[in-house]
């Protein structure tokens, strides 16, 4: 399985404003729509970070870019992804021109954190420190965008880093889930390998009893190095069975 994690920058809605509390901006008061800045990202266990910007690539050339890596990958990892740099993504490929990429498996790392775990927090950088594997890089706030979108090359460096580090910083949260099997949307390993864990493809399983379904009965498995669970996918002999009339 090809695993590409994301991370992606993007620029703020530029408009005609009356005040600053309680507004409503018609769409004719829209001076920019907003649009990608920049992305990271990188397959799993390879050691290069892909890094593409508007001000490198111009914004057609980052979402050649992404196309590539997208119609490569199997599954595509991120944090907030689904409804954030997915859905951004896929307007760049649109305004573009350009099709829907190959189909790969979501794997949103905060929907699975979020889902299954109770904290104050679902924000990365806590996320990442309460698991011990990091934290984000100190952008100083708004003023690095504005600077970026200025032209400021020193702004834009550090944007690099700061994309960068989110996108390893998300892979390492990945790893630290994906060892003890708490990442959801995966593809299912067993399905080309045989009887492997569904999570890391792992052959060392242990029977561990039955799961029980209203009308079925399945041998159960636990994996010995992620302690993911997994069933057969044949029910067992003396199950009951539905009668069709």
């Amino acid at each position: 399985m090809k695993l590409l994690t994301i991370d992606i920058e993007t620029r703020p809605i530029e408009g005609y404003l009356w005040g600053l509390w309680r507004q409503n901006v018609a769409i004719n008061q829209i001076k920019h729509p907003g649009a990608l800045l920049c992305f990271a990202a990188k397959f799993h266990d390879e050691r290069q970070v892909h890094f593409h910007s508007e001000w490198e690539d111009g914004s057609k050339g980052m979402a050649r870019k992404l196309y590539d890596l997208f119609n490569q990958a199997d599954a595509i990892a991120g944090w907030n992804s689904d409804k954030f740099d997915i859905r951004w993504i896929n307007a760049q490929f649109l305004e573009h021109g350009m099709g829907k990429p190959s189909a790969y498996a979501k794997v949103d790392l905060m929907r699975s954190v979020r889902r299954q775990v109770a904290l104050p927090s679902y924000k990365l950088d806590y996320v990442a420190q309460w698991l011990g594997v990091g934290k984000k890089v100190n952008t100083g706030g708004f003023e690095l965008w504005r600077d970026v979108m200025g032209g400021d090359g020193k702004a834009r460096g550090l944007m690099r880093k700061y994309n960068i580090n989110d996108v390893r910083l998300t892979e390492a949260v990945y790893n630290k889930l994906h060892e003890r099997g708490w990442v959801l949307g995966l593809p299912n390993a067993s399905i080309e390998d045989g009887l492997v864990c569904g999570n890391c493809g792992s052959d060392r399983l242990t029977r561990q009893g039955y799961r029980h379904t209203k009308t079925r009965r399945y041998a159960q498995y636990k994996c010995k190095d992620c302690h993911s669970w997994m069933q057969s996918v044949h029910c067992e002999p003396g199950s009951a069975q539905l009668k069709v009339v």
